[in-house]
C-alpha cells in the first residue's frame, strides 16, 4: 500500500509540467571541448539564506525527472531525508555516454568472454577521465557558485553510470558519497575493481550504496556474471575500514530496479540526518 502511494503521488509530480520543474543551463566545456547542458531540480522550499547537499545523477536524459520527484517525495510525505538539490548531468547522445562513461576499452562481454563484435572499441570509449573533469572542475563549481550548497556531493549512477562511479571511487576529489545502481561492472573484466584495490587510500571515508535487481529476461549466463561482478564489488570495498557500505538486491530487472535504489539509497545515506 505505501509503494502504491508513493506511485500515485510521482504519477501526479511526473504528469505535470515537467518542462517547468527545473531550470537548464548550458556550460562551456574546455575539458569536453563542447557546449554541455546541467538540469537543476530545486527543492519545493529551496531559500538562498539555507544551504542544501546536492545529488548529481549521471543519464539525465532518462533518470532526472523521476529522481528529482522521489528526493521531493521522501522529504514531505516520508521524512526521510533533508531538501536536496538534484543536478542531471545529460548525455548528448548514445556514443557520448558510452564515451565519457569509460576509461578504456572492453575486450569482454557482459558474459565474461572475449568481445568477437567489438561494440566496446577504442573509437567509442575512453574519454572518462574528461568526463570527470569536466564534472569536478566545470559542473561542480558552477552549481556552487549558483546556488545554496553545503559542500556535500552524491555521484549517482545506474548500469555503465554506476560503473562510471565505482572507477571513480579512488581517483576523484570531489564526491561524498556514491550512489551505485546495477552497475555494469563487468566491464573491461572488472577494470573498475582493479583500480579500487590499486588506487584507494586506505584511509578513504566515504558512503556506498550498491544495488542489483535479479528479475533478468535475458541468458542467464549473462545475468550470472553481471550480478557476480557486482557482489565482487561489495567485496572489494568492504575491506575498507572507513567505507560504510550498504547493498540491496530486488527482485526486480535492470531499468525497473532504479526507482527502489533512488527510494533506499537516499533513505540510508541520510538516516542519521
Amino acid at each position: 500500500m505505501k509503494l502504491l502511494l508513493i506511485l500515485f503521488s510521482l504519477f501526479f509530480s511526473l504528469g505535470g509540467n515537467a518542462q517547468n520543474c527545473f531550470e537548464v543551463h548550458k556550460i562551456k566545456s574546455k575539458f569536453l571541448k563542447e557546449k554541455r547542458s546541467i538540469w537543476v531540480g530545486l527543492p519545493a522550499n529551496y531559500h538562498k539564506d539555507s544551504s542544501y547537499a546536492v545529488v548529481y545523477v549521471l543519464d539525465a536524459e532518462h533518470r532526472f525527472e523521476l529522481t528529482h520527484a522521489l528526493t521531493k517525495e521522501l522529504f514531505e510525505y516520508q521524512c526521510a531525508i533533508p531538501e536536496v538539490i538534484v543536478v542531471g548531468i545529460p548525455h548528448i547522445d548514445r556514443f557520448h555516454r558510452i564515451n565519457d562513461l569509460t576509461f578504456t576499452d572492453s575486450k569482454v562481454d557482459a558474459k565474461g568472454k572475449e568481445d568477437t563484435i567489438g561494440y566496446f572499441n577504442s573509437s567509442m570509449t575512453g574519454n572518462g577521465l574528461f568526463f570527470l573533469q569536466f564534472l569536478e572542475n566545470e559542473v561542480l563549481p558552477f552549481v556552487n557558485k549558483q546556488y545554496s550548497t553545503n559542500g556535500f556531493n552524491t555521484l549517482m549512477g545506474h548500469s555503465i553510470g554506476g560503473y562510471f562511479c565505482a572507477y571513480i571511487v579512488p581517483i576523484q576529489k570531489s564526491f561524498s558519497a556514491f550512489q551505485i545502481y546495477d552497475a555494469s561492472i563487468w566491464y573491461n573484466d572488472g577494470d573498475a575493481i582493479k583500480n579500487i584495490q590499486k588506487e584507494l587510500d586506505s584511509n578513504y571515508k566515504s558512503n556506498i550504496f550498491i544495488s542489483k535487481g535479479i528479475a533478468f529476461d535475458g541468458p542467464r549466463e549473462y545475468v550470472d556474471h553481471h550480478l557476480l561482478m557486482i557482489d565482487s564489488l561489495g567485496t572489494a570495498l568492504s575491506g575498507y575500514p572507513n567505507l560504510t557500505v550498504s547493498t540491496a538486491t530486488y527482485d526486480k530487472d535492470h531499468n525497473g530496479m532504479y526507482l527502489f535504489s533512488v527510494m533506499d539509497g537516499l533513505t540510508t545515506l541520510f538516516k542519521d540526518e
